[in-house]
């Protein structure tokens, strides 16, 4: 399971690019941080052989900001890859 927190900027980008390459994707509308600014928290559950693949889509599809810029710190987002005993599809 990757757990990835991105930019409420950045969520539409990441999740179609994870979307369209076959992953499913559920997204939580969430904030925190310092500022409280919005993000989205995308839950992709993924077999162990696709974990970097999804983290690509991540890394390629978070946008570069200047340091001062109001929307999040620059190309951020947070990513926790958890692993999972068992899964399944109800």
């Amino acid at each position: 399971m990757v757990l990835a927190v991105v930019s409420n900027d950045d969520a539409d980008a990441v999740q179609t690019a994870l979307v369209s390459d076959g992953f499913r994707v559920t997204r939580i509308n969430t904030s925190g941080g310092f500022r409280r600014r919005g993000n989205v928290t995308l839950l992709v559950g993924v077999a162990d052989r696709e974990v970097d693949a999804a983290i690509s889509h991540v890394r390629e599809n978070v946008a570069e900001r200047a340091a001062g810029d109001s929307s999040n710190v620059p190309g951020s987002a947070m990513l926790v890859v958890l692993p999972v005993a068992k899964f399944a599809r109800v």
